[in-house]
């Protein structure tokens, strides 16, 4: 978590390069945006430096798991059994994604998820969700 005057910190996971350029473009008068085209560069961005919120695609190239369309579970599946290297509290996550159905409802029960955003997302309500997120996090 970074400090209460630096802007928060938030971690966007896509392989689309362009959509994530343009999120961060979007994002980054807000906030301290880094991106990550896949779930083993971002595992090493979170190991490296802490965030505030991470912003995850679910269909990436596999790494952590063996289906791509469900690389970002795979991922968080990965989070939750480690601590990166940090004892802090998991980063809150924001599923940023345009496939839906392969994230039915009561799956979030089972990963740290805060919301879910299909893409692309409204830009408003999804700066307002990272705000709530780092507000509730700062709190605690």
């Amino acid at each position: 978590m970074t400090d209460r005057n630096e802007k928060p910190r938030v971690l966007i996971v896509d392989d689309d390069d362009e959509f994530s350029g343009d999120l961060k473009v979007l994002l980054s008068s807000e906030f301290d945006v880094s991106t990550a085209p896949g779930s083993r560069q971002a595992h090493e961005m979170l190991v490296a430096r802490p965030y505030d919120c991470m912003l995850l695609d679910l269909h990436m190239p596999q790494h952590f798991g063996h289906d791509p369309a469900r690389e970002g579970l795979s991922f968080l599946n990965h989070l939750k059994s480690c601590e990166c290297g940090r004892p802090a509290a998991p980063v809150p996550v924001i599923i940023l994604t345009a496939f839906t159905d392969v994230f039915p409802a009561d799956v979030a029960k089972k990963y740290p998820v805060a919301t879910l955003y299909r893409k692309p997302p409204d830009i408003n309500r999804l700066s307002a969700a990272i705000w709530h997120l780092v507000r509730e996090s700062r709190a605690s």
